[in-house]
């Protein structure tokens, strides 16, 4: 708990420091986050998630809140949409200390700049009802998006870590492994034991017994101060901040922590550093999640 304490309050303060010796999260994560927060949302927010998701035949956050990336990985002749890539993530240098819109995303077109333009559309009573549901499965994504290091840091145009291989308890995933997939799922698979199956599929009643636990560590104090930079229906300001506390992360444990020696196995003292950190991101944003859903959908 002290450790939980001690990570929750540097991380707000963007300086969390550790000496050194395309998808996020992965379906399982973003399934958790999205659980986290529905067992927060208001009964009004609730009824009006629940509204949006019938229209698709769904009935919970969780089972719409991988779909951005399904469709950023298919052609648009075959109904993608490649061009949304992009939203996914924002590319920070780890030489720089944090967000700089005119530097990192001068095209506006990252998860920071995006994700405010999906909640405006998600709470304008005023858009159609399938806009609106749309806008949900993007917001449901890019809150879980922009909590993951690596979706908010590069190391010489490395791409998140993609360009890092390495071998996760003498596991190389038959040389798919690297720094950005061990931080979206194989840590998560090592520690919560959640295998992600055949075509990204999951077990979504384990997901949500994980999401649970998780849940059940988060105090009343945490979650007022986790949400202290939402500021109404401006959320711009937040979501900043998000993705500067990604980006401290990544730079002194995702990137921070790494081995000296390039070829050196990962294991347990990795892990041993990095779990914590990731339960705290997931739990992180699922409160964060709930509270701009429940003032988004205020209005119905």
């Amino acid at each position: 708990m002290q450790f939980r304490l001690l990570c929750a309050s540097l991380i707000g303060a963007g300086s969390l420091v550790f000496s050194s010796s395309a998808f996020a999260w992965g379906p399982y994560g973003h399934a958790i986050v999205a659980d986290i927060a529905q067992e927060r949302l208001t009964p009004q927010a609730q009824k009006a998630a629940t509204a949006l998701l019938a229209l698709e035949n769904h009935q919970t956050l969780d089972q719409v809140a991988s779909w951005p990336d399904t469709i950023g990985h298919v052609p648009k002749k075959k109904g993608g949409a490649p061009e949304t890539l992009k939203w996914h993530y924002v590319d920070i240098d780890v030489s720089h200390p944090a967000y700089d819109q005119a530097r990192d995303c001068p095209d506006h077109v990252c998860v920071v700049e995006k994700l405010p333009e999906e909640i405006k559309i998600l709470a304008d009573t005023h858009a159609s009802a399938q806009d609106r549901l749309t806008a949900l499965k993007w917001v449901v994504h890019l809150v879980g998006d922009i909590h993951q290091p690596l979706h908010a840091a590069e190391r010489n145009k490395d791409m998140g870590g993609n360009a890092i291989r390495l071998t996760y308890f003498g596991d190389n995933a038959n040389g798919h492994m690297n720094l950005h997939s061990l931080w979206d799922e194989g840590v998560i698979d090592h520690e919560a034991d959640l295998h992600v199956g055949p075509f990204y599929s999951i077990d979504a009643s384990r997901a949500k017994k994980e999401a649970d636990r998780l849940g059940a560590l988060i105090t009343p104090d945490e979650t007022k101060y986790w949400v202290q930079d939402l500021d109404g229906d401006d959320v711009y300001n937040a979501t900043v901040d998000w993705a500067d506390e990604s980006h401290s992360l990544a730079r002194s444990v995702a990137y921070g922590a790494l081995p000296a020696n390039k070829g050196a196995d990962i294991g347990k003292d990795y892990t041993a550093l990095t779990w914590p950190i990731m339960e705290l991101r997931l739990e992180q944003a699922g409160v964060r999640l709930a509270a701009v859903l429940n003032t988004a959908l205020n209005g119905g």
